[in-house]
């Protein structure tokens, strides 16, 4: 019953430390990247506090990019 109580808590503080890792992905700045391609995407402005469209280039980037506006609102709001 203990290992069982200490596994759960486990898997809580994982969830609660991924779910952290994934909000600080929202505060980074939006970057294009070097190619140039165009596919539309969205991400978390943080001094607006809103989720905003942008074309990105289709390589390098980083993780404040969403397929859609609302996985983009989901995970930064």
């Amino acid at each position: 019953m203990k290992f069982l109580l200490f596994l759960l808590s486990v898997v809580i503080v994982l969830c609660a430390v991924v779910q952290a890792a994934d909000k600080s992905d929202c505060s980074l700045p939006k970057e294009v990247g070097p190619c140039r391609g165009s596919k539309l995407n969205f991400y978390y402005d943080s001094e607006a506090k809103t989720c905003k469209e942008f074309f990105y280039g289709g390589c390098q980037g980083n993780a404040n990019r969403f397929d859609t506006q609302e996985e983009c609102q989901q995970l930064c709001h």
